[in-house]
């Protein structure tokens, strides 16, 4: 019984980053990120959170997050709403362990 649930449980269990491409290309109304395979907007998204310990504030982490993307051949501009929405959905879906930095930026000092 033991076994047949672990089974279950990994057939069931949707590939890591899947829920982020999911939510992204929702997102994506302008499609900026369409020529991005699911596997490379996941490597983009991961960079994104591992970014995170270079953000200095709101404003800074948009232009360090459209740097990473840039990095991958998108041209993305600054007030593209979906830099904010990667920001987001990078750090709650791939790397939660950043979930702190992203609170961060949003905390009064």
């Amino acid at each position: 019984m033991i076994v047949s649930f672990i089974v279950i449980f990994n057939i069931n269990n949707d590939p890591y980053g899947k829920s982020f491409v999911d939510q992204v290309r929702i997102a994506d109304s302008n499609s900026t990120l369409i020529k991005l395979s699911n596997d490379e907007l996941v490597a983009v998204g991961k960079a994104i959170c591992e970014s995170s310990s270079d953000w200095i504030d709101e404003k800074n982490s948009l232009d360090v997050i459209q740097n990473v993307v840039s990095g991958s051949e998108i041209v993305i501009f600054i007030d593209d709403r979906i830099i904010p929405i990667l920001r987001f959905q990078s750090t709650y879906e791939l790397c939660p362990e950043y979930v702190d930095r992203l609170e961060g930026l949003f905390i009064e000092k």
